[in-house]
């Protein structure tokens, strides 16, 4: 459609989501309801689209057959993923979050907090919807943009630790209007401020972890979709206390600190592959 391709400059990623995102989630605020009222969960997908539908038009405007047909197959081929890496993917925010609570105890924190959510415990069958929802309303579309697209090209101008912070900057900063959104779920820690400080710390070795992932795992945005999937569906599986949550946090820290220390090739260097 497009035979002549323009080059974007990969930092444009960054007023165009914010633009769009927040364009749809303060007009969804201003309307003073909650996200039960259909105009608002509107405004809200919309919002949460923005990352891929940026990323889909940069990509058509700027890029050529041969990249498109590798974006999609790194979206949708799990073979580029190793065992190793499902492993990860699918044991590791599991881990941090039981090793968390465990370790809550020896500050008085209560086993009860392993305890499954009431909605997910009184109805089973309504998971397959909660599973549903948490994947291809947040994690899919986020993440094709997020690392699919803008992460992939901003390794060709900036180290990988470079650019997994400031994509966890932008990542912080497009949140920011659900914390004023009535009956969203970020919106119960608008009242904890601690917990919205750990909330926008979190999202930086989150990042740094997923930076980890995509790369060693042949550049699979279908890894950071899965990863990010479970580190959003286990936190709601579980509710923590702020000892518990900051210990999460201290986690993550430590293991995006290791994995910085253990992978100078995706941290310290840019890459050249597209």
């Amino acid at each position: 459609m497009f035979a002549k391709k323009v080059h974007i400059n990969p930092y444009l990623y960054i007023p165009f989501v914010l633009a769009l995102t927040w364009g749809a989630w303060l007009l969804a605020v201003a309307t003073g309801r909650g996200v039960e009222n259909l105009a608002v969960k509107v405004l809200l997908v919309a919002g949460l689209l923005s990352p891929a539908l940026v990323a889909l038009a940069f990509i058509l405007l700027g890029e050529d057959a041969e990249y498109h047909w590798d974006y999609w197959r790194r979206v949708f081929d799990p073979t580029l993923i190793s065992k190793q890496g499902f492993r990860l993917i699918f044991f590791l925010p599991l881990v941090v979050i039981i090793v968390s609570i465990l370790a809550s105890l020896a500050f008085g924190g209560q086993l009860s907090q392993l305890r499954l959510i009431p909605q997910v415990r009184a109805h089973i069958p309504s998971i397959l919807f909660f599973l549903f929802y948490n994947l291809f309303i947040g994690p899919f579309p986020e993440e094709l943009g997020w690392r699919g697209y803008w992460l992939d090209k901003l390794c060709h101008h900036l180290s990988g630790l470079k650019a997994s912070l400031l994509v966890g900057l932008v990542w912080a900063f497009w949140h920011l209007p659900l914390f004023l959104m009535r009956g969203y779920i970020l919106q119960a820690r608008y009242s904890h401020p601690l917990l919205v400080v750990l909330f926008f710390i979190e999202l930086f070795p989150k990042s740094i972890i997923l930076t980890y992932l995509f790369f060693k795992n042949k550049r699979s945005t279908l890894a950071a979709i899965l990863f990010h999937f479970m580190i959003n569906f286990v936190n709601q599986l579980f509710v923590l206390n702020m000892v518990t949550a900051g210990i999460q946090t201290i986690l993550y820290l430590m293991i995006a600190f290791y994995l910085i220390a253990k992978n100078k090739e995706i941290f310290q260097r840019k890459t050249t592959a597209s």
